[in-house]
């Protein structure tokens, strides 16, 4: 059986909150008009919120967009410092993580920050060997309970906890479907009766204990997650609502756009579904009513769709105008595919555009231009 312990990074395995401050202060300060201070204090009263909240809270005098381009530059200049001059680790670090490493524990990383930042923290300390893998709100643009379960799911664990230190870390756990350790030492407390550590040599005990109740319980405490749940027989094209996640003061709403039949007609290839992607996301982040509410938008692993996140509280009859207009962008493009270069696309040879704008004609004939109820919410 395979077991994980998936880590929280800030309050849990370092403090970096002077070193973030430091930076942000000196990005402001050189390269932006901003009577603004940035403190220890404050960095550590935004931890573990994802990096969009963080901006809300920090810069809420700005309108949005100035928030994101300070918190964009700002992270820049934090990941630099951070990768060379560290921060404080928690006392043990190294002996735990190696026990538990020696132990068989497969150890991994899962933090709201941005991407770079995680990196920069392993690149200092030297302590990449320690871990198998890492997940963030900057990589995917998911909230920390989905990058918890796509971590469980990608590497197979057949038993996980994750360990953090504020509320907000307990709630991802519940919502990714994996007990939960508090670490006290770290920079918040939790409402909730759960299991806890003080220090970080505690961790060996306190894990063995709740893996061994899980077992208990019944072997893998894992559970299905919603889109498994789905009947896949019964599934038609269509728009569905996946499911609406709470972060922070917002809701995000995850669509499922499925182009084909599951398990009936066949998948998409790679090519066409690499360019449907780029296409997509070149349009909506474009896209004026909803372009500053794009979260992400990519396609799903078993190439019969994509999902589409949205900043908001939506149902399928309120994107299926977006969705239309986005489908006949696509079915209509001519010319170079926005981003399919060496410089900007990690694999940018695998791309069919016509291939693509066949799909996304097929759509729009087949499901979108004729949509009903029916193929707006999940078979029953």
């Amino acid at each position: 059986m395979k077991k994980g312990i998936i880590f929280d990074l800030d309050g849990t395995l370092w403090d970096s909150s002077q070193g973030v401050a430091e930076s942000w202060q000196e990005a402001l300060e050189k390269h932006f008009d901003i009577e603004k201070v940035i403190t220890a204090g404050m960095i550590q009263g935004v931890m573990g919120k994802s990096m969009y909240e963080i901006s809300d809270i920090l810069f809420s005098e700005f309108e949005i967009k100035k928030r994101r381009e300070l918190l964009s530059y700002c992270c820049e200049q934090e990941n630099e410092y951070i990768r060379t001059h560290g921060g404080i680790l928690m006392d043990g670090l190294e002996e735990a993580l190696g026990q538990l490493k020696s132990s068989g524990y497969h150890l991994s990383i899962v933090s709201n920050c941005q991407e770079g930042y995680i990196e920069a923290f392993l690149e200092y300390h030297k302590l990449g060997d320690y871990f198998d893998d890492f997940e963030c709100f900057g990589r995917t643009g998911r909230e920390k309970g989905r990058n918890i379960r796509l971590v469980v799911e990608r590497n197979q664990l057949d038993m996980a906890v994750y360990i953090g230190d504020v509320q907000g870390d307990y709630d991802a756990a519940q919502k990714a479907g994996v007990p939960f350790i508090h670490a006290k030492n770290g920079y918040g407390s939790i409402r909730e009766e759960v299991p806890y550590i003080t220090g970080l040599s505690q961790i060996p005990k306190v894990v063995a204990e709740v893996f061994a109740k899980g077992e208990q319980a019944g072997g893998s405490q894992m559970e299905k997650i919603a889109s498994f749940t789905i009947d896949h027989i019964k599934l038609e094209p269509g728009i569905y609502v996946s499911r609406k996640d709470e972060v922070g003061h917002e809701v995000i709403t995850t669509f499922d756009l499925r182009m084909t039949s599951p398990n009936d007609e066949p998948v998409m290839n790679t090519a066409e579904v690499h360019t449907i992607e780029h296409l997509a996301a070149t349009y909506l982040r474009n896209e004026p009513g909803y372009g500053d509410k794009v979260i992400y938008f990519g396609p799903m692993g078993c190439r019969t769709g994509f999902y589409l996140l949205l900043a908001g509280d939506y149902e399928s009859k309120d994107v299926v105008t977006l969705i239309t207009k986005l489908f006949e962008f696509i079915r209509d493009f001519e010319g170079e595919v926005p981003g399919a270069s060496p410089k900007d696309c990690g694999n940018y040879l695998d791309m069919n555009l016509g291939m693509a704008k066949y799909l996304a004609g097929r759509y729009l004939d087949h499901t979108l231009y004729s949509i009903d109820s029916k193929h707006l919410v999940y078979p029953e």
